[in-house]
């Protein structure tokens, strides 16, 4: 099994972690997997870090098959924008992340937007999260390290993380439920539930380049204009001087 990366205990979780730490503000933006198996213990730590925002990615299907949010006594608020990042018509067996990435980019452009507005606006620490926190809550962290001009090699990094902390328990938990589905497991439907390669969120934004003209002008496409990237510095960027 690898090694966690960046991982903090959060009881109930397996990939919950600041976002680029060491590079934006501490304590102010965090990601993670799903909240529903939260314990009182980990209520309670959710409530010393002052999260004062969850924003839940999952969609209606996600919260079905895995449950709400625990959230009750932590102080923090839900924003549920529901992320769907499954093509229309897919084969599981030959599914890629970079497909289900530009599905999500392709589909979603406003409610990513929000999203990143949200995290601009809230007085206080944020918690982004979706099912692995590693899809919808990668693209959504990479988006806001891009807004802030984060260097391209240090979001890879915080995305590639995600792999080492899904690796045993939260990896056997997913598998078990694809069995139930008797779906075949093939190389990539293995990917896409567990995996987090740089080389594909690379891709993700050369795919930016090409259909958008990158990943700002997506950004301000979806909303996210000078004003809001200025609120993102504000809130997430160390104080210098």
């Amino acid at each position: 099994m690898d090694e966690p990366v960046n991982r903090l205990e959060l009881a109930g979780t397996h990939n919950f972690r600041e976002v680029a730490p060491g590079v934006l503000t501490p304590g102010m933006l965090y990601r993670s997997d799903a909240l529903h198996r939260l314990t009182r213990e980990g209520r309670g730590t959710l409530h010393e870090l002052g999260i004062r925002q969850v924003i839940d990615l999952r969609s209606a299907f996600d919260r079905r098959i895995g449950g709400r949010d625990r959230l009750r006594g932590t102080g923090a608020t839900r924003l549920s924008v529901p992320i769907d990042g499954a093509p229309r018509a897919f084969d599981p067996r030959t599914l890629t992340l970079q497909e289900i990435y530009e599905t999500v980019l392709s589909r979603h452009q406003s409610d990513l937007g929000r999203v990143v507005r949200a995290v601009a606006s809230t007085d206080g620490p944020v918690l982004v999260h979706c099912t692995a926190g590693k899809d919808r809550t990668g693209l959504v962290v990479a988006l806001i390290l891009t807004a802030l001009d984060i260097d391209r090699d240090i979001i890879l990094a915080d995305y590639s993380a995600t792999a080492a902390n899904l690796s045993g328990e939260w990896t056997e938990r997913m598998l078990r439920k694809i069995r139930r589905f008797r779906v075949p497991m093939t190389d990539n439907l293995m990917e896409v539930l567990t995996r987090s390669p740089a080389a594909v969120l690379s891709g993700t934004f050369d795919w930016l380049d090409r259909e958008h003209g990158g990943a700002l002008a997506y950004l301000q496409q979806a909303g996210v204009d000078g004003a809001v990237r200025d609120q993102l510095r504000e809130a997430l960027l160390p104080r210098t001087g």
